[in-house]
């Protein structure tokens, strides 16, 4: 459908390789994140997590000021979420070019951040919840990261599996090429642990038919199949929640099989993994590169 491109977020290209996978660690400022070690409050806290994940191998740093996870009740003014990615962003900014993705779905948010070098937006609804979005992303040239959203319209009908999934990243792309956003400037994502039958934020799929943990192993299981789009992928597993309804595993106890799940996702066509274990992912992927070499 969509030739196979190669995306950029600052100075990190995103391939379409298993071979050259990349790593996006994550910073959460929300003190409402569900897992308690991602949080960073306090400058240091900040400068600190990043230089020890540019230590570990991470390519780019994803940061966010509300948490988004449905089953929380986390939504925050969208000044409050601002002040505390600025004040983030800025010190990082003291120590390190690294790359740096947003995690928002507000524009005003971006507006108010462009002056920082950030590098790209990473949207939980697929551009579709703030219509000033892809305008915001065009004129400032950003990559947006569009992950798979069914919007109030959309949601009657949503079983919420791959296909669906394909549909509606297909249908993001859509509202991105109307804005004249480049194809190359558009990494997708399958929103694992957004499709829910319930919720309490806006920034959820709601399913029908489907648990949702069940939706989530099934995306993971199919995961080749969102190469049909040949964009590059970015997947985002590590400590959810539909592995504490598999294994009744606590977020500190989700290590090991976010790993394995990270690693299918890498074999299976994901370009950029976003997590919370940086160090242990890059571990995963050099003894897979050898692997690789030695076949």
């Amino acid at each position: 459908m969509y030739s196979c491109l190669l995306a950029t977020i600052g100075k990190t290209s995103i391939t379409y390789d298993e071979k050259n996978v990349k790593i996006m660690g994550i910073v959460n400022l929300s003190p409402e994140s569900f897992y308690r070690n991602s949080i960073k409050l306090k400058e240091n806290e900040i400068q600190d997590t990043v230089i020890e994940m540019e230590n570990s191998g991470v390519d780019i740093i994803d940061v966010g000021g509300m948490s988004t996870a449905p089953y929380l009740n986390t939504l925050i003014p969208a000044d409050v979420e601002q002040k505390r990615l600025f004040e983030a962003i800025s010190a990082i900014r003291q120590i390190s070019d690294i790359p740096i993705s947003v995690d928002t779905m507000r524009s005003s948010v971006v507006r108010g951040l462009l002056n920082l070098d950030i590098n790209a937006i990473n949207d939980v609804t697929g551009l579709k919840y703030d219509k000033k979005m892809p305008k915001l992303a065009f004129e400032n040239n950003l990559p947006v990261i569009i992950c798979s959203y069914a919007s109030e319209t959309e949601q009657y009908s949503i079983f919420g599996d791959i296909h669906d999934t394909l549909s509606l990243i297909g249908s993001s792309i859509r509202i991105a090429q109307a804005f004249n956003i480049k194809t190359e400037n558009l990494i997708i994502d399958p929103s694992i642990g957004f499709f829910r039958n319930t919720g309490n934020n806006p920034f959820y799929s709601r399913i029908k038919g489907l648990d949702w943990y069940v939706r989530d192993m099934e995306i993971i299981s199919n995961f080749q199949k969102l190469k049909f789009l040949r964009m590059p992928i970015c997947v985002s597993i590590s400590r959810k929640s539909f592995l504490k309804s598999l294994f009744n595993l606590d977020a500190e106890e989700r290590l090991i099989p976010s790993i394995i799940a990270e690693m299918h996702c890498a074999i299976n066509g994901a370009s950029l993994l976003r997590t919370h274990n940086v160090k242990e992912t890059r571990q995963a992927l050099d003894m897979m590169e050898l692997l690789y070499k030695n076949k």
